[in-house]
């Protein structure tokens, strides 16, 4: 038998979106009631007769020219935003997604009514961008003056370099003269005492003889020996007077190369000590004066002039100790260091006291010391100053080379302040290198 199909239910009949006669008319006396309490109350208006207004064309025509205007000065504002840089006419005529410059014509007259509508040469852009460019050509002139004092500091290192060469060149030939000198005065020693023991031999010779030749009527068998060695002695004397001689024109020749070369030496620091003390590459009033005889002379100098730069006592004794021979360099530092210390008293210096220290010339300032160093020697590197106890941190290396006549540090306390003792820059330790894990 053929199976037969199953019949699918019918739909339900969805409710009709229209409202029903009685909903209608329900509407309908809600409307009446409330236009009837209306007319009770005196408010319904008589409309027969009556136009309805006009659409004000000039108002409108304004408000869109108003709108327009807006539109366009948002994208005025939005390009300079975006780009950093205020349009010009032909940034917008080579670019769809912006408004044709001919809209600035007929909405502000012109471009330039455009822009002076936008007010934005009064804005703080512009300002920014005029301090900007205000202080690239500051930091274009200050890169300059630091590049030729950079030239002028590579001058006087390599002038410096010379002259500490050329003064190597004669300690070792003073050294080398004192050796000579010194070998000199030994052989003459040892000639003159030679010399005084035969004239001693020879003398109890002929005493000896003296006493002897009146019992002898006959020379003793050992005479023509005797004599022989007499003779040796004699010649060996003669040599020996000879060498003394050549001896003594040798060590009056060194001792006439060693005042020249004590005055070359003395010429060499001389200049050495001059160029020390200049500043920038030129002399200068500083120059001109005599320069420093010792560290500790320079340290006291340096103290006396100073006016925002601090010294303790313990820079003045270890100054006294230092074999450093190159005061005129100690104080040229110092006086540098003074003009930092002004700085550093005045506050923020917008910059750290090693890049303050650079811009004054100052090339070795260390910013601190190994806390190693400084746990493991604190007694070195602590130092007594009004009543407390303080510790060295930053420095700065002085000359080259090994020990201390040719090496020297200046150590010194930053001081922020804010206990009683003013914030400042004090001079702790002025000469010989203090110990840490390198020496």
């Amino acid at each position: 038998m053929a199976k037969q199909k199953r019949r699918k239910p019918p739909k339900p009949q969805q409710r009709s979106a229209e409202p029903t006669v009685a909903q209608q008319r329900e509407e309908w006396r809600r409307a009446k009631a409330e236009d009837e309490a209306l007319e009770e109350l005196g408010l319904m208006l008589d409309l027969e007769g009556r136009e309805p207004p006009k659409y004000d064309v000039i108002a409108g025509a304004d408000a869109r020219d108003q709108i327009d205007r807006l539109e366009l000065l948002l994208a005025y504002y939005r390009w300079t935003v975006l780009t950093g840089t205020t349009p010009v006419p032909e940034d917008w005529e080579a670019s769809e997604d912006w408004p044709h410059p001919e809209a600035a014509d007929a909405l502000f007259g012109s471009w330039d009514g455009l822009v002076d509508s936008s007010r934005i040469e009064d804005g703080l852009l512009i300002e920014l961008v005029d301090k900007a460019l205000d202080a690239h050509a500051k930091l274009k002139a200050r890169g300059e003056e630091l590049e030729r004092r950079a030239r002028g500091m590579d001058d006087e290192a390599a002038k410096g370099a010379e002259l500490r060469r050329q003064m190597e060149l004669a300690g070792q030939r003073r050294d080398e003269a004192i050796g000579r000198a010194q070998e000199a005065d030994g052989a003459l020693e040892r000639a003159l005492a030679e010399n005084q023991r035969l004239r001693e031999r020879a003398a109890a010779l002929e005493a000896q003889l003296a006493t002897e030749q009146p019992e002898a009527a006959a020379p003793p068998p050992d005479f023509d020996d005797w004599l022989q060695g007499f003779e040796q002695q004699l010649a060996a004397q003669a040599a020996t007077e000879a060498a003394r001689d050549e001896l003594h024109s040798r060590l009056e020749e060194l001792a006439t190369e060693r005042e020249r070369d004590r005055q070359t030496i003395a010429e060499l620091s001389r200049l050495l000590a001059a160029a020390d003390t200049e500043t920038d590459g030129a002399p200068t009033e500083e120059a001109a004066e005599e320069p420093p005889a010792t560290v500790l002379d320079a340290v006291e100098r340096a103290a006396a002039e100073a006016e925002h730069l601090r010294f303790a006592p313990r820079a003045f004794e270890t100054a006294a100790d230092s074999p450093f021979r190159r005061p005129g360099l100690v104080l040229k530092t110092l006086r540098q260091l003074d003009r930092l210390a002004e700085r550093f008293e005045a506050g923020d210096m917008g910059m750290s006291l090693s890049q303050a220290a650079a811009g004054l010339g100052i090339t070795q300032y260390k910013q601190g010391v190994s806390e190693l160093a400084r746990t493991r020697y604190e007694k070195d590197y602590t130092f007594s100053y009004e009543g407390r106890e303080l510790l060295v941190g930053p420095h700065i290396g002085l000359g080259s080379g090994s020990g201390a006549a040719f090496v020297a540090r200046i150590y010194l306390h930053a001081h922020e302040g804010g206990d009683g003792l003013e914030r400042g820059l004090i001079v702790a330790v002025v000469g010989r290198h203090l110990p840490d894990t390198t020496t």
